[in-house]
């Protein structure tokens, strides 16, 4: 049983992508209180892997940051999109790539206290490339590498991605059950 009942939701602010939302609770012991956070629908991240073993990094302008991260393609759902569609079209997209062969990895919550995010990340192989389909404000370069190199590139930029390094251990996890790459 859990310890919060949700007595009333409200949005504070909306916009396509998230919104942010004042709860009041109540627990067990009869006190209420209030909870602050950001309600998103998901979000999905892709490691591409091209036949030779290769796969594909985004180096992206993150606009909070003021800085370029190294980061798998990932992007955040909208309320009732399925996390695979929302995969197919960031790796489009994003990336220039179209997949024949999908993966689920696994999911994980990226923000736990201040999000309800749910983060699904796919193995995707089978790659055709296509070309990107930027948006104007986005600032993304798309860098084919050995799979190992990528990972360091993760591993050791000054500021790493969080989700692609989870990502990173989702296809680890994967593996280590018996997926083959």
């Amino acid at each position: 049983m859990s310890v919060f009942r949700r007595i009333h939701s409200e949005i504070l602010v909306e916009n396509e992508w998230h919104r942010y939302r004042r709860d009041r609770y109540l627990l067990r012991n009869g006190e209420e209180g209030e909870y602050y956070y950001i309600d998103m629908a998901g979000s999905c991240g892709i490691i591409p892997l091209f036949e030779d073993g290769s796969t594909l990094l985004l180096r992206v302008e993150r606009y909070l940051l003021g800085r370029f991260l190294y980061e798998f393609p990932i992007g955040g759902m909208c309320p009732g999109e399925a996390p695979l569609e929302v995969a197919r079209k960031e790796l489009r997209e994003e990336a220039g790539l179209l997949a024949d062969d999908w993966t689920a990895l696994g999911s994980f919550a990226p923000y736990k206290g201040a999000s309800n995010e749910i983060c699904h990340f796919f193995l995707a192989r089978g790659l055709e490339e296509r070309g990107q389909e930027l948006e104007s404000c986005e600032n993304i370069k798309a860098l084919r590498m050995p799979l190992a190199h990528a990972r360091c590139l993760l591993l050791e930029q000054e500021l790493p991605d969080g989700q692609s390094l989870a990502g990173l251990m989702l296809l680890d996890r994967w593996q280590a059950r018996g997926g083959r790459l």
